[in-house]
């Protein structure tokens, strides 16, 4: 096994460039595999949400650069046993935590490899509680298949795969692909049928390429009345970028995503099966 070492960086290397690319090509990968191979645990029992408290996701963020995954889970299950549910984690503790990790790392308060530890931390976190919480829903109308994927150079893959999380759980079956390129996704849709693609982007580096990216994935598609939803924090910020850049919808979590999936999928499955008005 590798060890720490062989990931460190060069001075030349520490960017967020190299940051992706060993999150990216190294961590992520290899974090999904492990997980697709565990047996799923029994559900936990669904409790009544109580809040998390303002400051928790920054104080975990911090936990996750000092401490151990099975440390940081033992965390999570006090907030599950006084009645924080899955999805909160997910969207209040989770997600702002690798935020905040990635503030602390353009912030220069953190070196490359704590943060690359935290974030792995966070995964392992994200697995553990996907094991616990199968969701496999029994779905009306038919299967739904989603593709999961970070716009191609991103540097983030942490809010797709949560995303593609909820997804799961809500009984989708889904697909990850963490760091695919342009070329791979466009090919990936051509080959599979797919009712969704959900791109991520966590800043508007990329975004004037979204356009072309999405009009590929559009047109090489198998299933030709595809569903494309973006997310990330600039749609957050600017939801009506959503439709100028050619999706069919955005979301501000994981959670509201499914909702506006299902949605979504069922009216273009409808307007499918509308017969072509005849020309007079």
């Amino acid at each position: 096994m590798a060890s720490m070492q062989d990931f460190t960086p060069s001075r030349e290397e520490l960017s967020p460039q190299a940051l992706h690319r060993l999150i990216e090509g190294e961590i992520i990968p290899r974090l999904l595999m492990a997980h697709r191979a565990l047996p799923s645990g029994p559900p936990q029992l669904k409790l009544v949400d109580a809040p998390v408290a303002e400051g928790v996701a920054e104080s975990f963020a911090v936990a996750a650069l000092n401490s151990e995954a099975y440390a940081l889970l033992v965390e999570v299950d006090a907030h599950l046993a006084r009645g924080v549910g899955v999805d909160s984690v997910f969207i209040d503790i989770l997600a702002p935590a690798a935020r905040h990790l990635g503030d602390l790392w353009e912030a220069d308060a953190c070196d490359f490899v704590d943060v690359t530890m935290a974030l792995w931390r966070l995964q392992e976190i994200v697995h553990e509680l996907g094991t616990r919480n199968p969701g496999a829903a029994e779905r009306r109308g038919g299967e739904r298949r989603a593709l999961f994927a970070p716009m191609p150079g991103e540097q983030h893959g942490f809010g797709s795969l949560m995303v593609e999380e909820f997804f799961r759980r809500a009984g989708w079956t889904t697909a990850s692909e963490p760091g695919a390129s342009e070329a791979e996704l466009v090919g990936l849709v051509g080959k599979r049928w797919f009712e969704l693609v959900g791109l991520t982007l966590a800043t508007d580096a990329r975004l004037a390429d979204l356009p072309r990216v999405i009009s590929a994935l559009r047109t090489h598609s198998r299933n030709p009345h595809i569903g494309i939803m973006v997310g990330g924090k600039v749609f957050v910020d600017h939801p009506e970028l959503a439709r100028e850049c050619g999706a069919d919808a955005t979301a501000a979590d994981g959670r509201q995503a499914v909702t506006v999936a299902e949605t979504l999928v069922e009216g273009l499955i409808h307007a499918a099966e509308q017969p072509v008005p005849s020309r007079a």
